[in-house]
């Protein structure tokens, strides 16, 4: 297992189905990875989103969707 892991915004891609778990290709290394939610495809892209036991990752579609907080407040 490599020491370094990729750093949370980092892209790749699924290379097998992830449902949540499964391998992940980012700067051709290999990865266990979970996504934080839903499934993924082989082939789907994923973002680093944290660590856990392996890497934690998101779709990107799905973080489009997070609600985002306004760093000015409501105006």
């Amino acid at each position: 297992m490599y020491e370094e892991q990729p750093t949370a915004g980092a892209r790749g891609r699924a290379i097998t189905p992830m449902m949540p778990s499964g391998k992940v290709l980012i700067d051709g290394i290999e990865y266990s990875a979970r996504l934080k939610s839903g499934s993924a495809e082989s082939g789907d892209e994923v973002v680093v989103v944290g660590h856990g036991f392996g890497l934690i990752v998101e779709k990107p579609d799905s973080l489009a969707q997070a609600p985002q907080s306004d760093p000015n407040g409501p105006q």
